[in-house]
C-alpha cells in the first residue's frame, strides 16, 4: 500500500487545542501513551444507517514540552486526549508501564474503488512509532483533538 505523510493540522479536527499550547502541531517524540480505551461501536442490523458507529480508540499522550521545537525545559507536559474513529487493521503490542513513542506518525492510504472504478475515501493511517513499550498501527477515517491540558506535575 502506497501511503502519503499529511500535515496533521489539515486533517485533525480540534487541533488548534494543541497547537494553541505549542505554537504548531506538536513532535510527540517521546511522548509517554498513558491510557488507551478501546470501543467497537454500535452497528444495527438491518438496512444502513448513518448513526452507526464504528470502532473508536481514544488515546491519552503526555507530550513532553522538553523535546518541543523551542522548549524552555519549564516542565510543563501537557496531556492530550485524542480520538480515532471508523478504527480498522488495528495491531497494537507491548503495552507496558512506560509507553514511550519516537512518533505519532499519520498518513494517507488508498482504499481502493466502488464497482463503478471511482475512489473510495482515503483511509489515515495511524502509527505510534516504538520507543520503550507500545507500539500499534490502524487505520481510521477521522481524528480529533479532545483535550489538552497541562500535565499536572509531580509536586502536586
Amino acid at each position: 500500500m502506497t501511503v502519503e505523510q499529511v500535515d496533521p493540522i489539515t486533517i485533525v479536527a480540534g487541533h488548534e487545542r494543541l497547537t494553541s499550547i505549542f505554537g504548531r502541531w506538536p513532535s510527540f517524540h517521546d511522548a509517554e501513551v498513558v491510557d488507551l480505551h478501546l470501543w467497537r461501536g454500535e452497528v444495527k442490523p438491518g438496512e444502513w444507517d448513518d448513526s452507526n458507529v464504528f470502532p473508536v480508540l481514544t488515546a491519552k499522550l503526555r507530550i513532553l514540552e522538553a523535546t518541543q521545537s523551542g522548549a524552555t525545559d519549564a516542565g510543563h507536559d501537557v496531556l492530550a486526549t485524542l480520538r480515532f474513529h471508523d478504527v480498522d487493521d488495528l495491531k497494537l503490542e507491548g503495552f507496558n508501564h512506560v509507553n514511550q513513542i519516537v512518533e505519532l506518525s499519520l498518513s494517507i492510504g488508498p482504499r481502493g474503488t466502488f464497482t463503478d472504478g471511482s475512489q473510495l475515501p482515503p483511509y489515515i493511517v495511524v502509527e505510534f512509532e516504538k520507543g520503550f513499550g507500545i507500539t500499534a498501527s490502524f487505520k481510521c477515517f477521522r481524528i480529533e483533538v479532545l483535550d489538552a491540558a497541562h500535565y499536572p506535575s509531580e509536586s502536586n
